[in-house]
């Protein structure tokens, strides 16, 4: 009788108030799986709550914990959000084994292994000088030993010992290229590249889906009478400037400033969104019409949990869910570290090795993969 008693009791304030911030944490999980298939051109904010995804989950998992410990039957709430999206939390943690160092040392020859990599011009995030960072990246790259390399924000002189194309031919053996300046004079230049160690045979960018430095370019390559399509991808950035960045790690506590520095990052995050959804489309349609294999590889600039991301990898093999091991971080700089640079494949593909080297040069980290024709 006692036990049903207090079975019974009705909640206190306290839980009640915790009941319903559960309730709120829930409904917000579970919107933010529509964040992939609604588009943010019809209706942006719930492209929000796809990038809280972790958030999210980290709140409810901790909404369990409380529930098991303070009432176990309202734990199913939090509990049954989270299960709901099993296969969206797949997307973010890989579950297969590591790499075997075998694979590194002797790699397979029958394979194409792809690297892709956002340098931030060769430049340390935190540095002021752009090339400060241009030996150790190498270093990186070459230590994986790639066939083809796609880099985001590269940077190089026209002449001299910071031309990088002479650096990737005698330093990686990778003497092909594809190079699209964004920006470029008659002293130096920066933009996309894409690196070969096997014949280019044409190449090409998708016109009408540039933001400055971010579009779309691609390479068509020959390896020993197999030709395969590689896309290098860079979606449109957030833009985030110094400001945006003071306010995220560190809020100015006063209403007129947050407000003005909220709708700031949220116009910022709005027109992005937007963006990479038309760029996620027109590289959808290219790449459909596409007759040969191909993989498109680059940093999306959003999560695995949104339009532009979900859109492009419809039908398309995933190297980091099919290969991925622990979270899938690609991102470290300022802003909440997630996964945002990707390899993608076509079904001719078969996905050998993944992996996303844990070096903190640049704000990504280097991520390859080996793949079987």
């Amino acid at each position: 009788m006692v036990w049903k008693a207090r079975h019974k009791k009705r909640l206190g304030v306290i839980s009640k108030v915790m009941l319903l911030a559960n309730g709120l944490a829930v409904l917000a999980l579970l919107l933010s799986y529509f964040a992939p298939v609604v588009n943010p051109k019809g209706f942006w904010p719930i492209a929000f709550l796809g990038i809280a995804y972790l958030p999210l989950l980290v709140i409810n998992v901790a909404f369990t914990i409380y529930w098991l410990i303070r009432k176990a039957p309202y734990a199913a709430l939090s509990l049954a959000a989270v299960l709901i999206g099993w296969n969206t939390l797949n997307r973010h943690i890989g579950f297969s084994r590591s790499v075997p160092a075998q694979a590194l040392v002797d790699p397979d020859t029958t394979a194409v292994r792809l690297l892709t990599y956002n340098v931030h011009f060769f430049k340390a995030f935190e540095g002021s000088n752009a090339m400060d960072i241009k030996d150790d990246v190498l270093q990186v790259i070459g230590d994986v030993s790639p066939d083809v390399v796609c880099i985001q924000e590269y940077y190089t002189r026209k002449k001299g010992k910071h031309k990088m194309a002479k650096a990737f031919e005698e330093r990686m053996g990778l003497p092909y290229r594809f190079v699209v300046p964004s920006e470029e004079n008659d002293f130096e230049a920066y933009g996309l590249a894409i690196f070969s160690r096997y014949p280019i045979l044409s190449s090409g960018h998708l016109p009408g889906q540039e933001y400055g430095v971010n579009r779309i370019i691609y390479a068509d390559i020959d390896k020993n009478g197999k030709r395969f399509r590689v896309y290098n991808v860079h979606l449109r950035s957030i833009g985030f400037q110094k400001e945006d960045y003071d306010f995220i790690n560190s809020p100015a506590r006063k209403i007129e400033e947050d407000a003005a520095s909220t709708r700031r990052i949220g116009s910022r995050l709005k027109q992005a969104f937007r963006a990479r959804s038309q760029q996620a489309e027109a590289l959808k349609a290219h790449s459909g019409a596409c007759e040969t294999p191909f993989v498109i590889a680059g940093d999306f600039n959003d999560t695995p949990l949104s339009y532009a991301v979900s859109h492009v990898a419809t039908g398309l093999r995933n190297a980091f869910v099919e290969k991925g091991r622990g979270w899938g971080v690609t991102y470290n700089g300022d802003f909440p570290n997630f996964q945002i640079d990707y390899i993608l494949t076509s079904n001719d593909f078969y996905v050998r090795h993944y992996q996303i080297v844990k070096k903190k040069l640049s704000d990504h980290f280097p991520v390859w993969a080996d793949l079987t024709l």
